[in-house]
C-alpha cells in the first residue's frame, strides 16, 4: 500500500513536467509545420529566412524586457542596453513583415513560437533529467504532429489517425513513464 501511494505521489509530482515537455514538443512540431508551409509556397531558403528573422526579433524582445527588469545580457556595451535590443527587434521585425508579403501573416509565428520553445527548454532542463526532457518532448512532437497530420495543417497532406499510429504514441508514452525523474 505504501509503495502504491509513493508511486502515485511521484507520478503526480512528475505530471506538470510531463505536460511542459509535451508542450515544448507540440510547439516544436507546430513551428516545423509552419516552416514547411512557407517552404511549399516560397522554397526552403525563404522559409529559413522568415523563421530566422522572426526568431531574432523574438529573442531581442525577450532580452529587452529582461534588461528592463535589471537582468542585462552579457553583451558588450551598448548591446547590453534595453534600447539596443528594442532596436534589434524593430529591425528584424520590419524585415519579417517585409518578407511575409504575399503570404498569410501567421507564417510569422514560427520564429516567435521557437522563442517560447527555447525559453521552455532552458526552464525545464534545469529541473529534470535530459532523457526525461527529450522523451516528454518527443511525446509532444508525436502528438502535435499526429493532430496536424489529421487536419492537414497549413496545407499539408491530410493523414488520418490509424491504429498503428496510436500504438506508436502509446510506445512513446511508455518511454516517458520509464525515464521520468528519479525518486
Amino acid at each position: 500500500m505504501r509503495d502504491a501511494r509513493a508511486a502515485a505521489l511521484r507520478i503526480a509530482r512528475d505530471l506538470p513536467f510531463i505536460a511542459l515537455g509535451i508542450t515544448y514538443g507540440a510547439l516544436g512540431s507546430y513551428s516545423v509545420a509552419v516552416i514547411a508551409a512557407v517552404g511549399r509556397k516560397r522554397g526552403g531558403e525563404e522559409a529559413t529566412w522568415l523563421h530566422m528573422v522572426t526568431l531574432v526579433c523574438g529573442v531581442a524582445v525577450v532580452l529587452a524586457i529582461s534588461a528592463m527588469r535589471g537582468h542585462r545580457p552579457g553583451f558588450p556595451r551598448p548591446l547590453d542596453r534595453p534600447a539596443a535590443m528594442w532596436l534589434v527587434a524593430l529591425v528584424f521585425g520590419s524585415l519579417a513583415l517585409m518578407s511575409v508579403r504575399g503570404i498569410s501573416w501567421y507564417y510569422l509565428s514560427s520564429g516567435i513560437v521557437s522563442v517560447a520553445t527555447l525559453l521552455l527548454i532552458t526552464w525545464l532542463l534545469v529541473r529534470v533529467s535530459l532523457v526525461f526532457y527529450v522523451a516528454s518532448g518527443a511525446l509532444g512532437q508525436v502528438l502535435g504532429s499526429l493532430v496536424m497530420d489529421e487536419i492537414g495543417a497549413f496545407g499539408a497532406i491530410e493523414r488520418e489517425i490509424s491504429l498503428l499510429r496510436v500504438v506508436g504514441v502509446l510506445l512513446v508514452v511508455m518511454g516517458v513513464v520509464a525515464v521520468r525523474t528519479p525518486k
